[in-house]
């Protein structure tokens, strides 16, 4: 027996157990009829048996073709399968995109993209995994998440590909207690003159507001240190303390009543929200449909 036999002869000899006749397999196949009997004959040779027995109402099994046809016939059902689901990925009727992201991009930037994603292919699966930037990162990396929309700057890295979504805006907030500070703002040099509550040094945005605070001489003291910009919102209300916040995401909380802006000098520089992907490592075409919504987003 030879090796290395065309997929082709394997698929002739399986249509013409099936229909029972050359004839009828040639026109399923969309071959001549002489081009089947070629092909089932180099099968045999190559084989090394003779497969199939001749009669004049068509063609039956030898007891070896029988036993090749019943594994060949299940071998090219699932390569069928393989290729129908591969074309089903392709086509966006199925598969799956895995996303990494803080909980505050994904409750601020990410939510209408998931849903237009969502309605557009419903057949798609989505996971989201909520993690801080570098620990986003770091699953991208290890092969865990497609795709993660992260807090930049990050550090120079040649593995990624980072893609500017949206430019963002850091502010002080200050609650009742602190309301005259909102007329008059205040010097970054005496921000430690005032309750200071900020986010876990893990955070991307905290690294950020200490390198900021950092160039200008300053090193912030917090007093406490929480996980989740929102729950920093609510301390600030109950005058725990002066934090800094994302405007453009939690901007709807500055209300001039139990919440206001502090005018910082110098003024905080603005940054971005990034997508991330691996470099020379593609896409599927899931993780393709869902970064392609992001093509009218002002991106870089």
């Amino acid at each position: 027996m030879e090796k290395n036999i065309p997929l082709d002869l394997y698929r002739i000899f399986c249509t013409v157990v099936r229909t029972g006749n050359m004839s009828a397999a040639a026109k399923e196949l969309y071959i001549s009829q002489p081009a089947v009997s070629m092909s089932i004959h180099q099968l045999e040779e190559r084989m090394g048996a003779p497969l199939l027995i001749r009669t004049s109402k068509g063609v039956r099994t030898t007891p070896e073709g029988n036993m090749l046809f019943e594994y060949l016939d299940q071998a090219l059902m699932l390569i069928s399968t393989a290729e129908n689901k591969f074309m089903e990925m392709v086509n966006l009727k199925t598969g799956e995109i895995r996303i990494g992201a803080s909980d505050t991009v994904i409750q601020n930037f990410l939510m209408p993209y998931l849903e237009k994603f969502n309605i557009q292919n419903s057949h798609i699966n989505i996971k989201v995994t909520n993690k801080t930037t570098y620990e986003s990162l770091r699953l991208l990396k290890s092969g865990v998440v497609d795709v993660c929309f992260i807090n930049l700057p990050i550090e120079e890295d040649s593995d990624l590909e980072i893609t500017e979504c949206i430019t963002i805006h850091d502010c002080l907030i200050g609650g009742t207690k602190f309301k005259e500070l909102s007329k008059t703002g205040i010097e970054l040099s005496k921000i430690n003159d005032y309750p200071l509550l900020l986010l876990e040094d893990l955070s991307n945005s905290r690294r950020y507001l200490d390198s900021y605070a950092q160039k200008n001489g300053v090193v912030l003291h917090p007093i406490i240190e929480l996980a989740s910009s929102d729950l920093l919102v609510e301390f600030v209300k109950i005058n725990l303390g002066l934090s800094f916040v994302i405007k453009d995401f939690e901007g709807r909380h500055i209300d001039n009543k139990t919440l206001f802006e502090i005018p910082l000098n110098p003024p905080i520089p603005q940054r971005s929200i990034g997508l991330v992907k691996l470099k020379n490592v593609p896409l599927s075409h899931a993780a393709m449909g869902f970064v392609s919504l992001f093509s009218e987003s002002g991106k870089k």
